[in-house]
């Protein structure tokens, strides 16, 4: 049996394997896509479409000044 790696999505709150979601970074500029899900900083997930056009929303309260 092989361990596969959950993620929530910040937006729905559901859970889905790593693999199937995609991973954003709140960088200086804004929230970015991380597609090779390596750049540093705090990452979030989303898991579709209509998530990941709501997820700067819900993080635009986390961004330092």
């Amino acid at each position: 049996m092989t361990h596969v790696p959950m993620r929530r999505c910040r937006v729905c709150r559901t859970p889905h394997p790593q693999e199937q979601m995609q991973r954003w970074t709140l960088t200086a500029t804004g929230v970015v896509a991380d597609g090779e899900q390596r750049a540093t900083g705090r990452g979030y997930y989303s898991c579709s479409t209509r998530c990941a056009e709501i997820l700067p929303k819900t993080i635009k309260n986390k961004q330092k000044a």
